[in-house]
């Protein structure tokens, strides 16, 4: 394959799988570019990273605690408060998804 092929090739490839694709890959016109993201991933309101981070908490602790009730040697208690605080931190430091706020 010649290098002018595989460019065409490929500029059809981003006309049909690119935002806008099927009035792109009609008319034969570059697909239109979507705005960057933002520099700060999950950059919603403190609020909604605590609320985020109580229900993380809230789940991880009450599965925590399921499996410390089957572990021997592991006290329930333990294992769910320590799966709780562990989500916890997580969630606060990471922030919510992007799904979670949209």
């Amino acid at each position: 394959m010649a290098d002018d092929e595989i460019e065409r090739l490929l500029r059809e490839v981003a006309a049909t799988n690119g935002p806008g694709a099927s009035a792109a890959g009609a008319s034969g016109a570059a697909p239109s570019r979507r705005a960057a993201p933002p520099a700060v991933r999950g950059g919603g309101s403190a609020g909604g990273r605590l609320a985020f981070a109580g229900v993380a908490a809230v789940s991880m602790g009450v599965a925590g605690w399921g499996v410390g009730l089957l572990l021997p040697f592991v006290g329930a208690g333990s294992a769910g408060i320590g799966a709780a605080l562990g989500a916890f931190v997580t969630a606060i430091v990471a922030g919510p998804p992007r799904w979670f706020s949209s």
